[in-house]
């Protein structure tokens, strides 16, 4: 009886035993974060995303944080980076690049904001002029093979081009956007 009591208490340590798990463990998520102030008001992203390609040679890294409301749903408010990625460049401007613009075929906003309602761009601001903003970019390759983008921002956004409806920030015309920061994981398609 006590061989039976020993080789069940055995197995059962050795079924518990990490050696023979075949499944790999889920990855702890990364605590990511996206927020600003604009117009001195606080502004926290409840969804963030960013992504890095590449294209005639170039690295375009896109990210962004977007807040939906539930009372109005499906409207959100977007603040939007889109930059072309150096990986000794930690500081990015925000003004508007024709030359860059002409050189990779579409216009390449840089800084911007939007309001959407669905998928309709109902309010859209650039920062074409705007030589003090910037967004610095440090990009970090976790351990587990994920990466992270994180960094600070400012800028002033201009209205570009409104549809009128009766959203928050139809009024405004310029929006000044400071003490932003963020962290978000990167999904970098270049290697793909």
């Amino acid at each position: 009886m006590y061989n039976v009591f020993r080789t069940i208490s055995l197995l059962f340590l050795l079924s518990s035993c990490s050696l023979f798990d075949n499944e790999p463990k889920p990855l702890e998520p990364i605590p990511t974060f996206f927020y600003a102030e604009i117009n001195g008001e606080r502004y926290d992203a409840n969804r963030a995303s960013a992504s890095m390609s590449s294209s005639n040679g170039k690295s375009f890294l896109n990210f962004s944080g977007s807040y939906f409301y539930d009372d109005l749903y499906p409207f959100r408010k977007k603040v939007l980076f889109f930059v072309v990625y150096n990986e000794a460049t930690i500081n990015y401007p925000l003004h508007f690049d024709s030359e860059l613009s002409n050189e990779v075929g579409f216009n390449v906003p840089v800084g911007a904001y939007y309001e959407n309602d669905g998928d309709v761009i109902i309010s859209d601001y650039q920062a074409p002029e705007d030589s003090n903003g910037f967004v610095t970019v440090e990009l970090e390759e976790l351990e587990d093979g994920r990466k992270t983008i994180s960094g600070t921002f400012e800028m002033t956004v201009y209205l570009n081009k409104r549809i009128e409806t009766a959203f928050p920030q139809q009024e405004q015309d310029t929006l000044v956007i400071t003490n932003g920061q963020y962290l978000l994981e990167l999904r970098d398609f270049r290697d793909e």
